[in-house]
């Protein structure tokens, strides 16, 4: 098999995948290896292709954004999700912390969880800017 990455993190009202999916395609990986869990959809069998993908995918990218809902500036569960990722397929883990327009106890909350995260596991594939998750995935790829 492959190469797959699964795109996994924050959902909602962020649509940071289609920009990760237009400049991985721009830098010359090709769309076909990138799995978007985001379906209109949301039913048994989209779970079931999700996981799926999860099992086999080469590198599990999880993207903590903002989820651009009113009254929910972080996405939680993307950071557990990304946590139990570390601790289960460190090798295969990489997370992107992306702060963008963030301020207040949302930018400490994300800061201090890339900072412990960075230290816990000090030589995963944990990122600070979108773009250096682009540029370390399309040398990857």
């Amino acid at each position: 098999m492959g190469k797959l990455v699964f795109l996994g993190g924050t959902a909602a009202n962020n649509t940071w995948r289609d920009g990760l999916i237009e400049a991985l395609v721009d830098r010359g990986v090709s769309a076909d290896v990138l799995f978007n869990p985001v379906v209109k959809d949301w039913n048994e069998e989209a779970k079931l292709r999700e996981e799926k993908a999860k099992t086999e995918a080469t590198l599990l990218v999880f993207y903590v954004a903002d989820p651009k809902q009113e009254g929910n500036p972080l996405s939680a569960y993307s950071m557990v999700e990304a946590t139990m990722a570390l601790y289960d397929k460190p090798e295969r883990t990489v997370i992107v912390f992306d702060v963008d327009g963030m301020s207040g106890h949302p930018l400490k909350a994300m800061s201090q969880t890339m900072k412990v995260l960075k230290a816990r596991f000090p030589g995963a594939n944990i990122f600070g800017t979108r773009q250096d998750a682009i540029d370390w995935l399309a040398s990857q790829l």
